[in-house]
């Protein structure tokens, strides 16, 4: 009888212990699992460079100039700060999960051989973080992924899909636009025109804001009014035609980047649109002649050298008409630019 009971104890005891073990794998299985945390340690102002490389072999590389971010290889063409900024606060700040350490998972989560890969790097060129992208989660339109650092097994959920970042350029993510985004431009105030030109400038004067339609309402900002100085005198332009005019300037994109060096000598003659900004800043563009089918365009704020085709060209300096009467819609500006959301 006591040999029994010493038995059964035993095997009590077996069991406790085995459902110990059990509670703490799964406890420490659920924390392995179950807990959030960055991908990794890197401060973000420690980043100077980016590295991504296509499933296809081709490589771009990004580099910080002071606070914006540039492709050298192509005349340092300006890089969208948006998408820029989406990558790195995917890899960076987003919360990620563990969601397997098993090899041979990775199928399942989307990796192959030749699954991108994206480098962050500091100034000296030191990688601060290699991820390898795996499919979106659950495809790959959505807002998560499945993202692997190089040197370990380990497949991680992150709640951010760097891959959104980048649109379906050669480079991608270049900023098109002649002023470019990163510059953060400001609210232009006046325009002056070189001549020969329909119009001599185009500025804005501040009105007195209209009264609140509804008592207790809080005041409406400033309005202004566009003038436009033409030969014959100033007079008040049609105000959305104005600003249609102005959109134009802000997202006037172009089609090629050119070495200014080279390009130096068809700005000779060239004809200049002077962008006076409400802090007193002034942005330079100045368009030459034809050149080989296309007109260039030189900023001077940045010194880089444009090619655009000549429905935009012709669009840089504007009739009376565009001006003083209504437009057309879509007017002729938004035809030849679009808006778009980048």
């Amino acid at each position: 009888m006591t040999r029994l009971l010493t038995t059964l104890a035993g095997l009590f005891a077996v069991l406790v212990l085995l459902e110990h073990y059990a509670v703490e794998r799964e406890a420490a299985r659920e924390a392995l699992y179950g807990t959030l945390r960055p991908l990794a340690s890197v401060a973000e102002g420690d980043v100077a460079q980016i590295v991504a490389q296509a499933g296809n072999g081709r490589t771009w590389r990004y580099v910080r100039v002071d606070s914006s971010w540039r492709y050298p290889d192509y005349h340092y063409a300006f890089v969208q700060p948006q998408r820029i900024e989406h990558l790195l606060n995917s890899l960076l700040q987003a919360a990620s999960s563990i969601a397997s350490v098993e090899g041979g998972d990775l199928p399942h989560y989307g990796f192959m051989a030749n699954s991108p890969l994206l480098t962050l790097l500091d100034a000296q060129g030191t990688p601060l973080l290699t991820a390898r992208l795996g499919r979106g989660a659950p495809d790959v339109r959505a807002s998560e992924s499945y993202v692997q650092l190089a040197g370990a097994d380990t497949i991680y959920h992150l709640h951010a899909n760097p891959a959104h970042a980048f649109d379906g350029g050669d480079p991608p993510m270049l900023d098109r636009r002649i002023r470019p985004r990163a510059l953060q431009s400001r609210a232009v105030d006046r325009i002056s025109f070189s001549q020969p030109s329909p119009i001599r400038s185009l500025y804005r004067e501040e009105r007195e804001a209209a009264m609140p339609e509804m008592p207790g309402a809080p005041p409406s900002g400033p309005t202004y009014a566009w003038i436009g100085e033409f030969a014959d005198g100033a007079r008040e332009c049609v105000a959305p035609s104005a600003y249609a005019y102005i959109g134009f300037l802000d997202r006037l994109t172009w089609s090629e980047l050119r070495d200014p060096a080279a390009q130096a000598q068809a700005f000779n003659e060239a004809r200049a649109l002077y962008i006076a900004a409400e802090e007193g800043s002034v942005d330079t563009l100045e368009i030459s002649s034809l050149v080989d089918g296309v007109y260039l365009l030189r900023y001077r704020t940045t010194g880089q050298v444009f090619a655009i085709p000549g429905d935009k060209a012709d669009l840089l300096f504007p009739t009376p008409s565009a001006l003083l009467d209504s437009l057309a819609r879509p007017n002729p500006y938004e035809q030849v630019e679009p808006y778009t959301p980048f």
